[in-house]
């Protein structure tokens, strides 16, 4: 284990490289425990930042504003004696602002500043009360705890929890939307209409209340942030979309999610860091807890640690999130993340300033999250839902494809593409990547979708599935796709429901050896296509499945399930159905190779292959001394919900194109491994030993 040591150097710049946070999210009384101890014992785990409370709903300093409540339990200046605590120890100290509610104290003075709903009532949850974003609260007596508090103590950061707008309560229950006069008179002012009515698409306002919603959190982050660094000018303000100077997320679960358990929410939330942000250091804060109801009762060590392979193979580091201080009455996996971290300690210089290595990138859309459901008439997104579990997204299908296929692959972000985004924009944002796939990505801008074809256009590979671009940026039906590059006239003519439809496949069309048959379910899409096309599999419509002696085929069609067009020096294809969300459902490997395939006979060979048995994660990311950096995380301890210590994979071997050191550096398990001469295609190949958790390989540039 590595020796931590204190840390005589400035922690005024934690932020800019690999660090390894623990949030405390303290209780009242936790205002009382010995704060050199708690810092101590945060670096004693392994910790360079720690997150520690200021103020908001309860102040752990001793407030001179009226509205502020003081933590009651607090005896003396916790936050001062946390500050110097931290800063002994070499810490970084973060501060956690709660400004999303305040206590009766505030609400009494002004219950104008805060959420009420249709019926009048104020959302109240043991004893405080949750601010609207358009309130006084927020908007003018948030700025002056900021300066109070900034202006006093010398922290290093600074967090705001549960920013935004918020329509249930911590049991789960729904509350309704705010309409309090300024989010009436706000709303009135952008949109000149009532706020809705209700919060689904039939309220022809609802879609301009989700714009809403988004542009005044993000104007008053955005005045947030300005106000910090105006008051302390060298404080590091975390945030996620938005002003900030890193982005810190959350990986969390909850107990009443839609069955089968998401494991990758993790390298998920990594990518799309990566994707809004790639100038930014980022976090996902790994919660203790298995959800809000059962605080004291810890996940095991090895979901963290899977959480957290995830992250550190994806551009992230290292961040716990805790109730309390360290110590737990269920401290079962503290043993585990304070391995973790001791470890990364040793390891920490390899990992910064990384650059992905991916060749493919997965396409995520924000609008068409917010904006898919809004037909009223209950189709395309209401099919989504009662074809899959809540959470089972296209985006989702097609990640696991190719994460289980061991494709390196990124994420691209509509917000980069249009420039909304804090890097490379427009086809800088594609830059790199020789296969970008938008899976059912249903609405899409004029913008965008011009960015997009000149991708195709300069030599991209655009791997397209079901509806996408039939949409404009709010979710509305266009006339034609909105990328010139499909290879279609017009709007397809939709079959919705295709139980009992197979794809006859011949033995040269795709690499599907002893199957003539795939599987098709939910919606296919039948088109007039543009010529110079070329087609993969025939539609077998749907097929009578019982009774057995009746069986048989009795229907067949001429219609594809693969349409490939060049377009420029590019090429896109097109599938005119939704495998991602049948194998996100069903898992059949026949679905994968499909999807997989019809991207890598378009492009060059993957840098780095892992062959062997086993549930595995490849990535490979690139470092500025020249070295590629490749992780390997195993998942065979996951078993749905269930995260226990994975078994070793043996058998593994890695080959790398264009490999010029002798050696690989295998870094979680200290050991080196010896690289092959080229074979034929030119790839070196090793031996791997057997691995555990995750292995991080780094294969060294020649000197």
């Amino acid at each position: 284990m590595h020796d931590i040591k204190k840390n005589a150097t400035s922690t005024r710049n934690w932020w800019k490289q690999p660090f390894r946070m623990v949030q405390t999210n303290l209780r009242q009384p936790d205002a009382l425990y010995d704060q050199h101890a708690l810092a101590r014992e945060a670096r004693e785990l392994g910790a360079t930042a720690l997150l520690y409370n200021i103020g908001g709903i309860f102040a752990f300093y001793p407030t001179k504003l009226e509205l502020q409540a003081v933590n009651p339990l607090m005896k003396g200046d916790a936050l001062g004696k946390a500050v110097e605590a931290a800063h002994a120890e070499g810490l970084a100290l973060v501060g956690r602002f709660d400004m999303s509610k305040a206590t009766k104290l505030a609400y009494d003075a002004h219950p104008e500043w805060f959420v009420h709903n249709r019926a009048g009532k104020a959302l109240e949850y043991n004893g405080t009360y949750q601010a609207c974003v358009n309130g006084g609260w927020y908007q003018d007596y948030a700025f002056r705890i900021i300066e109070e508090a900034l202006g006093r103590y010398e922290v290093d950061g600074v967090f705001f929890n549960m920013f935004g707008y918020t329509n249930f309560n911590y049991s789960g229950e729904y509350f309704g939307i705010c309409v309090c006069d300024a989010c009436k008179r706000r709303f009135r002012a952008m949109y000149d209409r009532d706020l809705p009515a209700k919060e689904d698409f039939s309220d022809p306002a609802y879609a301009d209340y989700l714009e809403f919603q988004d542009r005044t959190a993000r104007e008053l982050q955005g005045r947030i942030y300005d106000h910090i660094h105006e008051v302390a000018r060298s404080v590091a303000m975390t945030g996620h979309r938005g002003k900030c100077d890193l982005i810190r997320m959350e990986v969390q679960r909850g107990v009443s999610r839609p069955q089968p358990e998401w494991p990758h929410q993790a390298g998920e939330q990594a990518r799309w860091a990566r994707a809004y942000a790639p100038d930014k250091n980022a976090s996902a804060t790994s919660a203790n807890f298995v959800d809000f109801a059962w605080r004291f009762h810890s996940e095991t060590a090895a979901c963290h640690t899977l959480r957290m392979a995830q992250q550190l193979a994806n551009g992230m580091t290292l961040d716990l999130y805790l109730l309390g201080v360290i110590e737990q009455d269920d401290n079962r996996p503290m043993a585990g993340v304070k391995e973790l971290f001791h470890w990364h300690a040793g390891v920490e210089d390899e990992y910064r300033d990384l650059t992905s290595g991916a060749k493919i990138a997965l396409y995520h859309s924000l609008k068409s999250a917010r904006y898919t459901r809004r037909k009223s008439d209950g189709g395309r997104g209401d099919h989504i839902a009662s074809l899959l579990s809540a959470g089972a997204t296209p985006m989702r299908g097609y990640f696991r494809a190719l994460l289980e296929d061991r494709l390196a692959f990124d994420f691209v972000c509509d917000e980069a593409v249009e420039g909304k985004a804090s890097g490379p924009s427009g086809l800088d944002a594609l830059s790199g990547y020789e296969a970008l796939v938008l899976p059912s990505i249903l609405c899409l801008s004029d913008e965008e979708a011009a960015i997009l074809d000149a991708y195709v256009e300069g030599g991209g590979v655009l791997v397209v599935t079901g509806e996408t671009g039939f949409f404009d940026a709010r979710g509305e039906t266009r006339l034609r796709s909105a990328l010139a590059s499909m290879p279609v006239n017009g709007v397809p003519k939709e079959h919705a429901n295709m139980k009992g439809a197979y794809f006859r496949v011949s033995a040269e069309e795709l690499p599907l050896p002893d199957s003539r048959l795939v599987m098709l379910d939910g919606r296919f899409w039948e088109a007039d296509l543009k010529s110079g096309t070329e087609t993969l599999m025939q539609l077998l419509p749907p097929q009578r499945f019982g009774p057995p002696e009746l069986c048989f085929p009795d229907e067949e069609s001429e219609l594809p399930g693969v349409i490939i067009a060049p377009y420029g020096k590019g090429r896109v294809v097109w599938l005119p159905w939704q495998p991602e969300l049948q194998y996100y459902r069903d898992s059949l490997p026949s679905h994968r190779t499909i999807m997989t395939d019809v991207i890598k006979r378009h492009i060059s060979a993957p840098e780095v292959v892992v062959e062997g048995k086993g549930a595995i994660e490849v990535t490979v990311q690139c470092q500025p001394k020249g070295g590629t950096l490749i992780h390997i995380v195993n998942y065979t301890g996951q078993r749905n919900n269930l995260y226990e210590e994975p078994p070793e994979l043996n058998g593994l071997r890695v080959g790398i194109l264009g490999a010029s050191g002798e050696t690989m550096r295998l870094l979680r398990s200290g050991k080196t491994v010896i690289l092959s001469a080229p074979d034929q295609d030119g790839r070196r190949w090793a031996d791997l030993p057997a691995i555990g958790d995750f292995e991080a390989i780094v294969a060294d540039s020649a000197t």
